[in-house]
């Protein structure tokens, strides 16, 4: 069909889709979603109609402040400050202290009528041309609504809705709080105004765990809107604004973030994904995944939790496998997100962990268990200080308990240890037996034969006991560090301070030597040596 869509006339005309909506409207020109098709003649007649309307916005005389004042409505101040604002004029109009008179006669002219609403868009367009004045009309906001007022969908067009929330916004009433949550589901089109609505609620918020959390108790009013395709795409223009707003936001996560994200995915897809098309889906869960990005972004150390992880196992729960699969191949956010995870992983695993709650989570983010096993052994690949039990187990994507893993790990490294101790005893006591047997054995035996038998037969089973040790030691890749007597710098993380920490010390030398293990070709201290300060 011939046409271009009403998103692709708005993009390249360079317009806001809510600004085009209404120029279409004005038209007469039916159009009722964002992805119709306009006609060639369509086009025509818009652009006549919209040079038809330049024509009739010319001004025919400068509007100077005089006729602000004498305004006796605010549907004619508006109109005065639109011919303005096309001829140029407005800086002029509002110049000084002339800036407090117009704002002063819009609050006048709004105590006379039930337009909060248009007061609050016309005090907003002003903001946006006060070139850093902004705060003589945000001061004022308050002054505009005497109650809540009506939905801000009642408003002509989408920068009318936009100037009005921007305005609200500004406001200290109870009311606030809720409307701004309330109308950013309702909003249809009006992506600026949602995203200002929600931005100030995110300020409000202690925390954006809050903030998510907040918005979830009022996606109910989702189920207002009848048409599937219709509250998806609703649905994507609300995860966008997340991602938009989230994204040049910096402040407390707060308590669980990545569950009272998930929380909200589930919430918003919770009235039916019969009919609702994949793409549609997609770049929903897309931007709220820049949410989750940014999380990752903002505090790293939550990435080691499979709970913040909770909107992949979930989501792939609440679409299903086969619209789950399919945004897995559109994805364009997933990529990063999955990068995080096989490095949170292999953090893990350097510390001797295995995780089955984040191995769900990695397989929720791969398309197969190839796919996600490829992915961790590549990502593995260079980390030679691994343990090779605890990499296998990583790299064969799990399988079973992983808890009992852990421990058993646990039991290997403190086994590791004690044959470590026992080793380092035995180095130590090897001069002093050699001494007993070379020194003490001969002066003994004519004085006493019978108790020079007791101390040889003591040497003999110290050196099968110190042969026993040192090979049980190569067999699990353990030998003395050699650093007994050396003079280094004290570093409390690599050394034990002979009685206990000293802060202030600098330099050391080693009293008790440390044992080293060796990890599939990379060597690291599994018992640390005993240092004392220098004098």
């Amino acid at each position: 069909m011939d046409g271009v869509s009403a998103r692709k006339l708005a993009r390249d005309r360079g317009i806001s889709l809510e600004r085009l909506m209404a120029q279409l409207k004005e038209a007469g020109i039916a159009v009722g979603s964002e992805d119709d098709l306009i006609s060639g003649n369509d086009q025509l007649k818009l652009l006549r109609q919209l040079r038809s309307s330049e024509d009739k916005d010319q001004p025919g005389k400068e509007v100077a402040l005089s006729d602000i004042e004498s305004a006796t409505d605010l549907r004619e101040l508006n109109q005065l400050l639109t011919q303005a604002m096309a001829g140029r004029k407005i800086q002029t109009l509002i110049k000084e202290s002339n800036l407090d008179t117009v704002v002063e006669k819009v609050i006048e002219l709004n105590l006379e009528s039930d337009d909060e609403l248009l007061a609050a868009a016309i005090l907003g367009r002003l903001a946006a041309v006060a070139r850093g004045r902004e705060k003589v009309i945000f001061e004022r906001a308050d002054e505009i609504f005497l109650e809540k007022p009506g939905s801000i969908e009642t408003l002509e067009d989408g920068d009318a809705k936009s100037y009005a929330a921007t305005v609200i916004s500004h406001c200290s009433a109870p009311w606030t709080r809720e409307y701004s949550y309330r109308e950013a589901l309702a909003i249809d089109s009006a992506d600026n105004a949602r995203r200002e609505l929600l931005a100030a609620n995110l300020a409000r918020e202690p925390s954006l765990a809050n903030w998510l959390a907040a918005l979830s108790e009022h996606t109910g009013r989702l189920k207002e809107v009848s048409k599937i395709e219709t509250r998806h795409r609703r649905v994507r223009r609300l995860a966008s604004a997340l991602a938009d707003i989230v994204g040049q936001w910096r402040g407390d996560l707060g308590d669980d973030p990545g569950g009272k994200l998930s929380g909200l995915m589930k919430s918003v897809y919770a009235h039916g994904l019969d009919g609702a098309e994949s793409s549609v889906i997609a770049e929903g869960m897309d931007s709220l995944l820049v949410v989750l990005r940014r999380c990752i972004e903002l505090r790293f150390s939550m990435a080691l939790y499979p709970e913040l992880y909770a909107i992949l196992v979930d989501g792939r729960r609440t679409l299903g496998a086969g619209l789950w699969g399919r945004y897995l191949e559109r994805s364009e956010t997933l990529a990063e997100v999955r990068s995080a995870l096989l490095e949170a992983s292999l953090v893990l695993a350097r510390q001797d962990k295995f995780d089955n709650d984040m191995m769900a989570v990695l397989r929720a983010a791969f398309s197969s268990r190839a796919q996600m096993t490829n992915a961790i052994t590549r990502h593995f690949a260079e980390s030679k200080d691994l343990d090779p039990t605890v990499a296998e187990w990583w790299c064969k994507g799990g399988g079973g308990d992983g808890e009992k893993e852990q421990k058993a790990q646990r039991i290997r490294n403190s086994e590791d240890e004690k044959i470590g101790e026992l080793l380092l005893k035995v180095e130590e006591s090897q001069a002093v037996i050699e001494k007993l047997r070379s020194g003490v054995l001969p002066i003994l035996q004519p004085l006493n034969p019978v108790l020079t038998k007791t101390v040889a037969q003591a040497v003999s089973d110290y050196r099968e006991m110190a042969q026993v040790i040192r090979s049980l030691s190569r067999m699990r890749q353990l030998k003395p560090a050699g650093l007994r007597s050396e003079r280094m710098e004290y570093n409390r993380r690599l050394h034990d301070m002979e009685g206990g920490h000293r802060s202030g010390v600098r330099h050391v030398h080693v009293v008790r030597d440390g044992v080293e293990k060796t990890f599939a070709g990379k060597t690291r201290m599994l018992v640390k040596p005993t240092v004392k300060p220098e004098d």
